[in-house]
């Protein structure tokens, strides 16, 4: 009797699409195009009203895609179906709108030879919707255990990322009651449980400012306000925190929400933020400056 059964590719990589029909088909041929070929490519289509089911039809001819329409769920539930589909002992992400460098995965995959790494990202270059490069906030990038720095900022690139299976399915999955903030939720819990390391180049081309993301602003910081406070409550997370951590993570997110609001023109909103992370951390000089400059911006009072 024959053997039928195929030998699990190392690594999986999940695309989920949502009305990117337009910019699908480089996401996918970055993907197939790896020099690394041990892969499958799984395309969630979360009920897209466009193009997207007519543009995947070419690549059906490579074995190596596989194609799962559903009705419009969301990117946490698309992005889980993705890994329920998946097979590989390495889960890489690839945004629809994004495009890998064709080593990427090559050079990502030798940083797992330490059994305690659970997740590797890099750095990225930034390009607008026609994908000329533009210049970006690039953060400081942490290796090893950086739930700490982590908690304060999330600074992992999510379609640089590749995990670990046997974490992710120790930590669960995305969390499909978030609508947004859905990495960085899963990185606090992945990691307080394992390593991160990353390539210290860019390996992704990140595509900007083809949405309009301003009007989302203030749910994306009440998604990480939230996810901020479920954290601190479940003690596998809060209890490996160093003390300083908590309060400066709220001082930082308070005066980035101060700032935005005084950028907006609000000046009592801005005014409110800044003096709550004063009041939690009253040497936080970021706070202090974003308090100065709001007194001195002639905003609306409201």
């Amino acid at each position: 009797m024959l053997n039928t059964i195929k030998t699990p590719p190392r690594v999986s990589v999940v695309i989920t699409c949502y009305n990117y029909g337009p910019y699908l088909p480089c996401a996918l041929d970055s993907a197939l195009g790896q020099t690394w070929q041990d892969i499958e490519v799984i395309v969630v289509d979360d009920g897209s009203t466009d193009n997207t089911p007519d543009v995947i039809k070419p690549y059906f001819a490579d074995s190596r895609v596989r194609y799962f329409r559903q009705q419009n769920a969301g990117q946490p539930k698309a992005k889980n179906r993705g890994i329920a589909e998946s097979r590989g002992e390495f889960i890489a992400f690839l945004d629809a709108d994004d495009i890998w460098f064709s080593d990427k995965i090559a050079q990502q995959l030798p940083l797992f030879a330490d059994p305690a790494v659970g997740v590797v990202y890099s750095r990225r270059k930034w390009i607008d919707p026609q994908g000329n490069e533009m210049l970006g906030n690039e953060r400081i990038l942490r290796r090893g255990f950086i739930l700490d720095y982590l908690f304060i900022d999330n600074f992992v690139c999510f379609s640089s990322s590749i995990i670990r299976r046997f974490f992710l399915e120790e930590v669960g999955w995305f969390d499909e009651s978030l609508p947004m903030g859905i990495d960085y939720d899963l990185w606090i819990r992945l990691a307080a449980r394992c390593k991160f390391d990353f390539v210290d180049e860019a390996l992704v081309k990140y595509r900007t400012g083809h949405a309009n993301l301003s009007k989302n602003v203030w749910r994306r910081y009440e998604c990480a306000q939230k996810i901020m406070n479920k954290s601190l409550q479940n003690p596998e997370i809060g209890n490996k925190l160093s003390p300083w951590v908590p309060d400066s993570a709220w001082a930082d997110t308070w005066t980035n929400m101060g700032n935005y609001a005084r950028l907006q023109g609000d000046r009592s909103k801005a005014r409110q933020y800044l003096l709550k992370a004063i009041k939690i951390k009253p040497l936080f000089l970021p706070a202090w400056k974003g308090l100065m400059k709001s007194a001195a911006f002639p905003g609306r009072m409201k």
